[in-house]
């Protein structure tokens, strides 16, 4: 019992979830400057973290026979047989479901569009389609990413002005550099997969550089969010300073031969600029 509750806690990637709905939150600060409905707050976060659990879920189904090629997803509960594909596939569209009504009935319609195009572009676009094709797919994918701080944002203005899409700025930006780091340090095992990953399809040389724009692209984005008062400067003057050393710590990998360790060192460092540049939104919207 305690073995088949685990498969099913690792099937809605709790560690995925828990960022995402950290992220939702922090859209939620932002345009309620801590004016909180805690009923709407917390069917929000409910609604958004069963779509993000049923997003996850057809991931899994989805992914199950390329995962055996991975070292480090061979042994998941879908690709190891220890659970049925036809029974997680069921639960995630039920989820869904279920979040959907929950943002419909107590949140609001466009939280429900968001989510949508949420889980379909994740599940259809990127995971079903680009994923195993093209090197688009990370690109494309982030707009997935994106949508958890939309919602959060949404669920409180009920509009989509520019604080939301700033919001989805910073995330569909942020992904790619992120994730091609893990890519770069991981391309043998997504090589083995199929997976024609931008480090596997174009060298880890090509990926370094490919990911300085994007986080180049993130410093006017910051300062938007300042400029249209949406944070204030402690936002502005910490998430430029973050930016400003995960810039150099991408360039310096243009100079380096040991590309795992680059890599690793930038995808954490990725995490620290994301956790602490939202930890500050939280933080600064209660007295702004």
């Amino acid at each position: 019992m305690a073995t088949a509750m685990k498969d099913w806690v690792s099937v809605i990637k709790p560690r995925i979830m828990t960022s995402n709905l950290f992220c939702a939150f922090a859209g939620y600060c932002l345009a309620s400057r801590w004016e909180f409905d805690l009923s709407v707050l917390a069917f929000m976060m409910v609604g958004t973290a069963l779509i993000l659990a049923a997003a996850s879920m057809a991931n899994n189904v989805l992914d199950r026979f390329r995962d055996v090629h991975m070292e480090r997803t061979r042994n998941r509960p879908l690709p190891g047989g220890r659970l049925n594909p036809r029974i997680v596939a069921a639960a995630a569209t039920a989820a869904g479901l279920i979040g959907f009504v929950t943002l419909y009935v107590f949140v609001n319609p466009l939280s429900v569009a968001l989510g949508f195009v949420g889980i379909f572009v994740y599940v259809v676009i990127y995971t079903a389609w680009l994923k195993p094709t093209s090197t688009w797919s990370t690109s494309i994918g982030g707009i997935s990413g994106a949508m958890p701080p939309m919602i959060g944002y949404c669920s409180y203005s009920n509009e989509l002005n520019l604080g939301a899409w700033l919001l989805f700025l910073v995330l569909f930006l942020w992904q790619p550099p992120h994730f091609w780091a893990l890519g770069i340090l991981k391309k043998d095992e997504y090589r083995a997969a199929g997976y024609p990953l931008l480090p596997v399809v174009k060298g880890a040389r090509r990926t370094k550089w490919q990911m300085l724009p994007y986080v180049a692209a993130l410093f006017p984005v910051t300062y938007l969010l300042y400029a249209h008062d949406c944070v204030g400067a402690a936002y502005l003057l910490t998430s430029t300073a973050l930016l400003g050393i995960w810039f150099l710590q991408c360039l310096s990998g243009l100079f380096t031969k040991d590309d795992r360790g680059w890599a690793k060192a930038s995808f954490k460092f990725s995490l620290y600029y994301l956790t602490f540049s939202f930890l500050i939104i939280i933080v600064e919207s209660a007295w702004r």
